[in-house]
């Protein structure tokens, strides 16, 4: 009869130097594993040449993916155009990265692209409602059911009743002066006549203004005036109401068709709309290690001379999105670019977003008020 084992006994047939080893070894595989996955992230200031900085903003069109009718595409797009105007940025970017797969199976041919989709709703939000019957043709009525619904981006001052004028000044648009002869088939490239909303068109005094085209007009002196002088620094690129938009259809022409003349001095990424993002993946190597994140924006002091070459203020991007499709984008248009080694030499850098979500997580329409909130921290 065998003896009975004590409790918390060695068995005979497994001494403790096994024992030892075998811990020793799995130790030194958890350390290994360990060392292995340890990311260095480089972090870095951002110095910009003007005190002043302009916000552009690039969008992809794979914002909509998640989007199954016109409600929901509404509504993410509403979020961008709040977000924008909120935070005075002067130019949207939408990039096209082609139609979702349901839209591309569908037989309407009619039917609007994803991105001029995105670019009519971003334009119709910083449309006067008495205007919108003027500027945009009745065939896309269809696509602001549920845009009509929503309201008002107050933060634009022709959006509300403006106190500090009373009023004075309106968005109109020009419209064509009637033939003094009815023989005459003469068509008037210039008017002087502007629809403001109110039941009888505004007369200009003394100027003349091409047909067709949206001013902002001071209702008591009867003229033309720019926003600037109407609403302060509430215009966009291009002399734009609110921000100017754009389609671009790959990565290059976000740089070479920049709506500004000296192009953007700064670009940064912010990591959105990736819900499988892995830091630790080997294809995301360069966008940790070679891009870093940007811990603070430094302008020059308030009472230090700003860099004589820059006369415009400085222009900073922020592109959001996916990193693959950033990179896939690149790899389209790299011909443009000889010696350029990747999507990630664009970048001065990329927004680390707050909270506990992991990077890349957060949907790109509320990446997009999140980032600008912590950029404006930052300066």
């Amino acid at each position: 009869m065998a003896p009975k084992r004590k409790e918390n006994e060695v068995p005979k047939n497994k001494s403790n130097k096994k024992l030892k080893s075998e811990t020793k070894t799995l130790a030194t595989k958890k350390k290994d594993s360990q060392k292995t996955h340890i990311l260095v992230k480089p972090k870095k200031t951002l110095r910009v040449d003007t005190k002043t900085l302009n916000h552009s903003i690039c969008i992809p069109t794979t914002i909509l993916n998640n989007c199954t009718n016109l409600d929901q595409i509404t509504h993410v797009v509403y979020q961008i155009a709040k977000a924008a105007t909120i935070f005075n940025v002067g130019e949207l970017v939408i990039l096209d990265l082609g139609d979702r797969k349901s839209k591309q199976n569908t037989e309407d041919k009619q039917r609007l692209s994803d991105s001029m989709l995105i670019a009519s709703l971003l334009q119709y939000f910083v449309t006067p409602p008495y205007l919108v019957k003027s500027v945009f043709k009745k065939q896309y009525m269809k696509y602001f059911v549920a845009a009509e619904k929503l309201p008002r981006l107050t933060a634009l001052p022709f959006m509300r009743h403006y106190n500090e004028d009373n009023g004075r000044y309106r968005e109109g648009l020009a419209v064509r002066m009637e033939n003094p002869s009815s023989k005459s088939t003469k068509e008037y490239k210039q008017t002087k006549y502007i629809n403001i909303g109110k039941s009888e068109l505004l007369s200009l005094k003394t100027q003349l203004v091409p047909t067709n085209v949206r001013v902002t007009v001071d209702v008591l002196e009867h003229k033309v005036v720019s926003p600037v002088e109407a609403y302060g620094n509430f215009v966009g690129a291009q002399s734009s109401f609110g921000y100017h938009v754009r389609v671009t259809k790959n990565f290059g022409s976000i740089f070479t068709d920049c709506s500004f003349p000296n192009g953007y001095s700064q670009c940064i990424w912010a990591n959105s709309g990736d819900y499988f993002y892995d830091e630790q993946e080997k294809k995301y190597s360069k966008a940790e290690t070679k891009v870093p994140r940007i811990t603070k924006i430094v302008k020059p002091e308030p009472n230090g001379e700003e860099n004589s070459t820059q006369t415009q203020p400085a222009n900073l991007l922020i592109v959001f999105g996916k990193w693959n499709d950033i990179k896939k984008s690149f790899n389209e248009s790299k011909d443009q670019f000889e010696g350029c080694e990747g999507a990630h030499q664009f970048f001065d850098g990329q927004i680390e977003m707050p909270g506990a979500s992991p990077q890349g997580n957060i949907c790109i329409e509320d990446s997009c008020m999140i980032a600008l909130s912590v950029l404006d921290t930052m300066e």
